[in-house]
């Protein structure tokens, strides 16, 4: 008797696979780092021009930001960023001191030597970077990464999803907040710094604290700010 074969289903292109990657990780960086107005409407033609492919893959990555919650479909067809609000931004940094704390206490523990040295040199770039305008984009970039490189430590794939999903939320409250980076209001770098401090030293519940209070710094900053006034003046 001959064996029952099974057909095979066919490869996805490799090329293309990698188109849509870049294509969401590209819009995923630009939401998380408030480049985008509350109450938005991004135009998928557009982007697709702008990142010279099809609309494919810009559709692709819309529904996965979609999903995360990053962007917000509408009755029409069109996507947009989610509107801004008081009572959101408290129940945004309610979820995030609390999540982020919580992995960043784990992942403290599983941190290597290398791994805080490496933290403590993105620290330092971070405070040079925000130290000018044309440095804020680097600070930001740079400041996601140091975020994400101790939460990924934690090795809960759960808990990094939903921390993926409210610093997509949390982006166009970060438009906001990039005027304080050249004021006297300018991020506390010495957090960062003390995090680290307390990493080295074995104090876990104290590097939470430190990222706790880093993650509250831009919402305290955005305590008093009329959310419901016209989106141009973010």
């Amino acid at each position: 008797m001959m064996r029952e074969t099974f057909p095979l289903l066919p490869l996805t292109p490799v090329v293309r696979s990698s188109v849509a990657e870049s294509v969401y990780q590209a819009l995923r960086t630009k939401l998380m780092h408030g480049e985008y107005l509350p109450r938005q409407i991004l135009g998928i033609q557009s982007l697709a021009d702008e990142l010279g492919t099809s609309t494919m893959p810009v559709r692709e990555a819309f529904r996965r930001l979609v999903m995360q919650q990053g962007l917000q479909p509408m009755k029409n067809g069109s996507t947009r960023v989610p509107e801004v609000s008081a009572a959101r931004l408290d129940d945004i940094r309610r979820a995030r001191v609390l999540i982020e704390g919580t992995v960043t206490e784990w992942a403290a523990a599983r941190l290597l030597k290398g791994q805080i040295d490496d933290l403590a040199r993105l620290a330092e770039e971070i405070s040079v970077a925000r130290r000018s305008r044309a440095g804020v984009p680097d600070s930001l970039e740079k400041n996601r990464i140091f975020h994400f490189t101790i939460y990924e430590s934690a090795e809960s794939p759960v808990m990094l999803a939903l921390i993926e999903s409210l610093w997509l939320q949390s982006g166009p409250y970060l438009r906001v907040t990039r005027e304080f980076m050249h004021t006297d209001q300018r991020p506390a770098d010495h957090l960062h710094e003390s995090a680290i401090q307390a990493m080295r030293a074995g104090d876990f519940a104290g590097a939470r604290k430190f990222i706790e209070a880093d993650i509250s710094w831009v919402f305290d900053r955005l305590s008093n700010t009329p959310f419901d006034s016209d989106i141009a003046s973010f």
